[in-house]
């Protein structure tokens, strides 16, 4: 079998020119000039019957009747589909969105589906099983041909990129003889693969099932036409849905209260707190991108107590934003966004930007893979002695076992972790002999508190039992938390208006 007798019984049977190339399994840029492709595989085609000449006078008649609905794209290539897709997204909310990258999902009718088929079938019977086998569908995919050949017109059209992770265009594409083909298929399905219970048709049932390793053409064809059968209307345009592109903003936020919890505190549908630390932040940076704010995920590496403060850098924190409009954040927009959170006098936030999605990886490593560092402030029955204060100065790390807090078995799974603490080191209060400041180096995911006071033996070793005596926590700071991410980025230099 020639190309060239491929492409004219292709022709025949009412294919148009790219399901033409398609079927000669043309790839990503040949697809651009369809002539000079052609030409390079020894193919002679004669556009005339697809479209007039200009130079052709008005009175001739044309040489042959035009086929100009595709039998086996009905249409999804065509000039005509592609204006009618390009006015209907630039109709809809195309134009609230900054993102520089698009992506088209098309939902496209099972009859499609229903005429690779028939075609493969009509194919094997033309030019043998020798040329088109049972297992290999003799077509590049329609959804393939999407991205080779709509992607990149409809991406220049509206002057967008390519971008699998930009702004997505869901495209719901009907036809006419959908539903009577499928009530062809149903049938057919009962004959063909008869089962006790009722089989729903589905895009899935399709690949699995049609093709012709599995259903013989004699019985396909007493219900669907080998070739597919002509249509008189293309392929409707039925809806155009827009999906903004998840955008992550990340940043690092210190807690400057001890009244503050780290997300919406609610207990027995009542809520506790008025504030948390997810909505003072979302509150002054979400808007920017989103409409929705109550769908933005809140994240960071770890968190505090509702008691406990974050100094020092701060804890690295991200903001993942669903259907976002906007896609980019400059400089002086997200020093006036850290400028709002930091009146609030409870969270101060730095390093806001925009980070690719990927990173997010940091946020989950950083939980308990990275050292994090504490400043307690701990108080004993009887003043600090001097062999209290050398117990308490230890450079080398040691392992505890530490038992899930009582006070988090509600949310937490009862297991015994092993945790690492890297130093310990301890000096006396000057104004009462009794208070210790502990400053603790440990592996991330060490409950502190529990560390200094032991739990009742629920942590070994702990504080209290390196010293010898009980002792208990009065106050305690996050100082230090090492993870080198976000980057560091500076936007205070930035003027703010």
């Amino acid at each position: 079998m020639k190309n060239q007798e491929l492409v004219d019984y292709l022709a025949s049977c009412g294919v148009c020119r790219v399901c033409q190339l398609r079927y000669l399994k043309a790839r990503g840029n040949e697809y651009r000039d369809m002539q000079q492709t052609f030409q390079r595989l020894d193919v002679k085609v004669d556009d005339s019957d697809l479209k007039p000449s200009e130079d052709e006078p008005n009175e001739q008649p044309p040489k042959k009747p035009r086929l100009t609905i595709c039998s086996t794209c009905l249409g999804l290539f065509s000039e005509e589909f592609q204006s009618q897709l390009i006015e209907g997204i630039s109709k809809s909310d195309f134009g609230k969105y900054d993102s520089a990258g698009i992506v088209l999902a098309i939902t496209l009718p099972l009859t499609l589906q229903l005429r690779q088929l028939s075609m493969w079938f009509a194919l094997q019977r033309k030019f043998g099983k020798s040329s088109f086998n049972d297992n290999s569908a003799p077509d590049v995919p329609i959804k393939e041909a999407v991205k080779l050949i709509l992607h990149p017109i409809v991406c220049s059209k509206l002057g967008r990129e390519y971008d699998a992770n930009g702004l997505m265009i869901n495209i719901d594409v009907r036809h006419s003889v959908e539903s009577e083909e499928v009530d062809q298929l149903t049938e057919l399905n009962r004959v063909a693969f008869p089962v006790k219970k009722r089989t729903e048709i589905s895009r899935g049932l399709l690949e699995k099932q049609y093709q012709p390793a599995r259903i013989k053409a004699d019985i396909f064809e007493k219900y669907l036409p080998i070739p597919p059968a002509a249509v008189e209307e293309p392929l409707q345009l039925q809806s155009i849905d827009l999906m903004g592109p998840i955008v992550c903003v990340a940043g690092r936020y210190r807690k400057l209260s001890r009244e503050l919890s780290h997300t919406p505190w609610v207990l027995q549908g009542k809520r506790i707190m008025e504030e948390s630390i997810e909505e003072i932040i979302a509150k002054q940076v979400a808007p920017h991108f989103t409409d929705t704010v109550c769908k933005v995920t809140f994240m960071s590496s770890g968190r505090e107590d509702v008691d406990v403060r974050c100094l020092g850098k701060g804890r690295p924190f991200v903001l993942e934003i669903m259907d976002a409009k906007r896609s980019s954040l400059s400089r002086q927009q997200a020093r006036q966004m850290e400028v709002a959170v930091d009146m609030s006098g409870k969270v101060s936030i730095h390093n806001l930007q925009v980070v690719p999605r990927e990173q997010l990886t940091h946020i989950k490593t950083g939980e308990e893979q990275k050292r994090k560092y504490y400043r307690a402030l701990c108080v004993l029955d009887e003043p600090v002695t001097v062999d209290i204060l050398k117990k308490l100065q230890i450079s080398e790390s040691f392992i505890i076992q530490q038992k899930t807090p009582i006070r988090v078995l509600h949310r937490r799974p009862l297991h015994t972790r092993p945790r690492s603490i890297y130093s310990v080191k301890a000096c006396v209060s000057r104004e009462n002999r009794r208070l210790l400041i502990i400053d603790v180096v440990s592996q991330a995911g060490t409950y502190i508190k529990e560390l200094v006071h032991g739990e009742f033996g629920r942590t070994t070793p702990s504080i209290s039992s390196i010293i010898g005596k009980p002792i208990d926590i009065l106050a305690l700071d996050v100082v230090g938390i090492d993870l080198d991410w976000p980057a560091d980025v500076n936007n205070a230099e930035i003027e703010v208006e």
